[in-house]
């Protein structure tokens, strides 16, 4: 396949020379009994690689419907590509394998641990591949707890909340949600008062995936003691907007302050990576529940995995450095102000948008099927929305308010 080199943004794809979308042809990839290095038409694999990243990166201008940050850049590392990185078994203790980035990762997981509300003396955790590892983690150490627990979750929580139920054969109840798109507090508790006699594993979202509505966490706990259960594990599903709410003037306790036994965070949303990347955190006092010494690798293990990216870690650490609190917080600010103008915006240009209180999510009218496709959104039946991510622009909303216009 041939790509025309890239070019800066326009009003249309097609006068940037790049396609919404990029595909090829099997023959042109497929691996062999010989060894090939081109396609047969003489493109080199090189070059062919070379466009699909420039094609990649200029998807920029253009991605605004999936919660990715694509301002970033981690090619200083690229040395990295040529080392076996391999955090085998926990951050914390040394392994029989011993090329990783575990004293790096140990500062991404302190990091997480604060910004959360834990003490990195009574939280620990490890970076997975993201946050469905992580809300698996989590729902598993509840488990482990309250074997014959019932799994409640919102009715419109994180699609692997159905995985997760289906990998553990869990008896779930799904919650109803408020006009605000929070889980339904008093359907919770009448759902628990009919169970009174089984414990709870509760997965509370901060962050809901098509509104980004945040459960009150807070309050999970004391409306389960009012209905008369007392055993309890609390996993939070923050991989969303974890990385948004700590920043919000009052926003109040949602994590290990807010009663959280464990919690799931994105890496790779806010941040920016070119992998995906979660934090699994738990409170250390639960953790020997999953945990053992393993023989075969000398490493002391509580993760799914086992052997996990070392490199993941490192990325994290590296951009979070160059970034600190401070830097996080103005990135919060800024998806909440391009939020903020987006949903003015649409609402000038007639595209009835809805947005729940702190989202960085905009519901507007599904456009026409040309507009889903350059600009990367969802078809969500008569709906579609944008994800105000750090790499969206006054710029992007502006343009995409432009070619909304008939």
């Amino acid at each position: 396949m041939n790509i025309p080199s890239p070019s800066g943004p326009g009003p249309d794809p097609a006068e940037t020379g790049w396609p919404s979308t990029i595909s090829f042809r099997p023959e042109d990839l497929e691996i062999g009994d010989e060894p090939r290095t081109g396609t047969a038409n003489g493109q080199h694999d090189d070059e062919l690689l070379r466009l699909l990243a420039h094609w990649g990166m200029n998807q920029r201008n253009w991605m605004i419907g999936f919660p990715v940050n694509l301002d970033f850049d981690y090619r200083p590392l690229a040395d990295f590509l040529a080392v076996s990185l391999n955090n085998v078994g926990t951050a914390y203790a040394a392994a029989g394998y011993n090329i990783s980035t575990r004293p790096f990762e140990r500062q991404v997981l302190e990091f997480f641990i604060r910004l959360t509300g834990g003490q990195v003396d009574q939280v620990a955790g490890y970076t997975t591949s993201g946050g469905t590892e992580s809300n698996i983690f989590g729902v598993h150490l509840g488990m482990r707890r309250y074997p014959d627990a019932v799994f409640y979750t919102s009715a419109d929580a994180h699609y692997s909340v159905d995985k997760i139920t289906s990998l553990f054969d869990l008896d779930q109840v799904k919650i109803d949600t408020g006009d605000d798109g929070a889980m339904d507090l008093d359907a919770l508790t009448d759902a628990c008062l009919r169970r009174r006699d089984r414990p709870a594993v509760v997965l509370a979202t901060v962050g809901t995936t098509m509104t980004g509505a945040a459960d009150d966490v807070a309050a999970v706990r004391p409306r389960l003691a009012a209905a008369g259960v007392h055993r309890v594990h609390l996993h939070v599903d923050a991989a969303f907007s974890g990385l948004i709410v700590p920043f919000i003037p009052g926003y109040g306790p949602w994590a290990f302050d807010a009663g959280a036994d464990s919690l799931a965070i994105s890496g790779h949303k806010v941040i920016g990576l070119p992998v995906p990347a979660g934090i699994a955190l738990a409170r250390r006092e639960h953790l020997h529940r999953v945990g053992s010494h393993v023989t075969q690798v000398d490493a002391d293990d509580y993760t799914l995995t086992g052997s996990r990216d070392g490199l993941a870690p490192l990325m994290l650490w590296w951009a979070l450095r160059r970034l600190g609190r401070d830097g996080l917080e103005r990135r919060a600010r800024h998806c909440l102000h391009i939020a903020e103008y987006a949903e003015q915006r649409l609402r000038e240009c007639g595209a009835d948008p809805r947005r729940v209180p702190h989202s960085i999510i905009v519901g507007f009218q599904r456009p026409a099927d040309d507009v889903l496709e350059t600009w990367h959104l969802l078809d969500a039946g008569e709906q579609s929305h944008l994800i105000a991510m750090p790499h969206l622009t006054e710029e992007h909303i502006d343009r995409l308010c432009q070619h909304l216009r008939p």
